[in-house]
């Protein structure tokens, strides 16, 4: 018989609920006679207390390393704004668009993402007969469905047609499931989030000691986003998404209109980890998490594989606080996001970092900063550096206190504004909800600026659509949407946007990083790091493959195009 693993009581830390990971291993045995001290499903959750702790540990399971603490290279370095620095190993060919069924870090999500839905399944099955309090009982079997869907939503976005469990499995099942379809599985993406919705508690109405759980706002503002996203999808293959898109407006309005939610007055306050829960006045879901001086297992790794590796008290690596700087900013991206439209948008300065003084009490600048003169003796990079994840009392590049923000009032004021235009043009409801991003943008830490100016009318559908793009890409810079929305959004030759992007407007860029050139005071070179964008576009980057442990273990599962 296959024990369960307890869950760990979870613990508050500087005001924040972190859950434990527990481990869910489902047995079929049965016993003739009853043993008090193992633990079996017949007797592993009999009180609200158990439910409780079942529950963290369902929660806990997204912040594994198989999850969103380590795994975030399966959607982030995936797209084309970030990409993984030449010649680390870990998660290298994600960044330049190799990976395979056999790459790691693409097993891991899967797994995290499966054992979540099992988590939910089996807690969803247990909880039911249970004699506790009918309201509370609600409330769980709403979260439970909320994580479920969450899950799904993940898995179809990232794999396309997925095996669809709604059971709880056990070690006799049979676990061999042929892929549901992208439609089906929506379908039940859908009834899930609306299911959560009916029961969950609003904002203010959630328990302090529950804080980083699912609330009604988070189930309304992911179902905004998950119609939103079939929408597109079906817009894709050539068919009307308006009665989808509509929904996702409903949606969008029902989170707005709740007052539940409001935008943080200046964006930097978003970014500032001393402010984070106050951030969750505009944070309707995230991924939680804080420094373990225990096992280092809650805390999170953005600022450490993020920050540069010279600039001190911003990360968790050694007495000096430096990060790693695995990851940077492709420098057309950075071009695009300081000229024009956003010249003086206070939300690059707080995204992109391209200078500091390092341990060695020298500046350093990175393109596309020029030096003082030819004598100077600061130091050049060839790439921006992001900078929305800083924590200088991190414990170690794994360690520190940074939160994955999931979801913001900002997303859903977007999500608004392209479903209207999506269905009736680019109106002055679309308009209106754009530009709630602009006014708020324009708020430079106290200090209002006049730009970014609010998006001018007279554009066209496409225009907007393109503008909505734009906007997305700067406002929830490294956020995880990036691939997401490049695989969904239609362009302007009718493709997806990836294929625009990798196919059409990349290659027209110049290939290679920077190059300062000191005598000239100037770069020159190329504007991209050039072994992260393909030289052609290939269909496979729409998806990513099923992982080879799954093929292995379900012979009934095929694999992706391409792959």
């Amino acid at each position: 018989m296959s024990p369960f693993n307890l869950p760990l009581r979870p613990k508050t830390m500087k005001n924040k609920l972190v859950y434990f990971i527990a481990f869910l291993l489902l047995s079929s045995c049965s016993l003739e006679e009853k043993i008090v001290d193992t633990l079996t499903p017949e007797n592993s959750i009999s009180t609200q207390s158990d439910v409780t702790a079942f529950l963290n540990g369902t929660y806990a399971e997204l912040q594994s390393s198989n999850g969103f603490k380590g795994n975030y290279a399966v959607f982030w370095s995936t797209a084309d704004d970030i990409n993984i620095r030449p010649g680390i190993a870990s998660n290298l060919p994600y960044s330049i668009k190799t990976q395979d069924s056999s790459t790691p870090a693409t097993a891991g999500f899967w797994q995290a993402l499966y054992s979540t839905i099992n988590r939910c399944n089996y807690l969803l099955e247990q909880v039911e007969p249970l004699s506790i309090n009918a309201a509370y009982k609600a409330r769980v079997k709403g979260e439970l469905y909320f994580l479920r869907g969450f899950s799904y939503f993940y898995l179809v976005r990232l794999f396309g047609d997925v095996p669809l469990r709604l059971k709880a499995t056990s070690l006799t099942d049979d676990l061999t499931l042929e892929r549901t379809s992208v439609d089906k599985v929506f379908e039940q993406i859908f009834q899930d989030f609306k299911l959560a919705s009916s029961s969950l508690l609003t904002r203010t109405a959630l328990p302090a000691s529950e804080f980083g759980h699912a609330t009604k706002g988070a189930a309304q503002a992911l179902l905004a986003k998950a119609y939103l996203t079939y929408a597109s999808y079906q817009s894709l293959k050539g068919t009307s998404g308006n009665a989808n898109f509509s929904l996702a407006q409903v949606y969008a309005d029902s989170v707005i209109n709740s007052n539940q939610y409001q935008l943080i007055g200046s964006y930097n306050d978003l970014w500032d980890v001393a402010k984070e829960r106050d951030a969750y006045r505009e944070v309707i879901f995230g991924i939680a998490f804080t420094r373990d001086s225990q096992t280092g297992a809650l805390g999170s790794q953005f600022a450490g594989f993020f920050m540069p590796s010279t600039m001190p008290n911003v990360a968790g690596q050694g007495t000096t606080k430096v990060g790693v700087a695995n990851y940077n900013v492709q420098p057309w991206f950075y071009d695009k996001y300081s000229t024009g439209d956003y010249l003086n948008d206070y939300r690059v300065e707080r995204s992109f970092l391209t200078t500091w003084t390092n341990t060695s009490n020298r500046k350093v600048i990175t393109y596309p900063l020029l030096k003082a003169s030819t004598t100077s003796t600061e130091l050049t990079e060839n790439q921006p550096y992001i900078y929305k994840y800083v924590d200088g009392d991190g414990l170690s590049n794994s360690n520190q206190e940074n939160d994955l923000f999931i979801i913001r009032l900002a997303e859903v004021y977007l999500i608004k504004a392209e479903a209207e235009n999506e269905v009736n043009g680019p109106t002055a409801t679309a308009y209106t909800a754009f530009n709630m991003l602009r006014a708020r943008a324009r708020n430079a830490g106290g200090t209002v600026r006049t730009t970014p100016a609010n998006l001018a009318t007279g554009l066209s559908k496409d225009e907007f659509r393109m503008r909505i793009v734009d906007e997305r890409a700067l406002e929830l810079f490294a956020e995880g949407h990036r691939w997401f929305d490049l695989v969904r959004i239609k362009a302007p030759n009718g493709k997806s946007m990836m294929e625009y992007q990798f196919g059409t407007f990349l290659p027209t860029l110049k290939a290679g990083l920077p190059v300062y050139n000191n005598t000239a005071r100037r770069w020159d070179g190329g504007v991209t790091e050039s072994s992260s964008i393909p030289t052609s576009f290939n269909q496979r980057l729409m998806l990513l493959p099923i992982p080879q442990t799954e093929l292995v273990a379900n012979p009934k599962i095929t694999q992706n195009p391409g792959y």
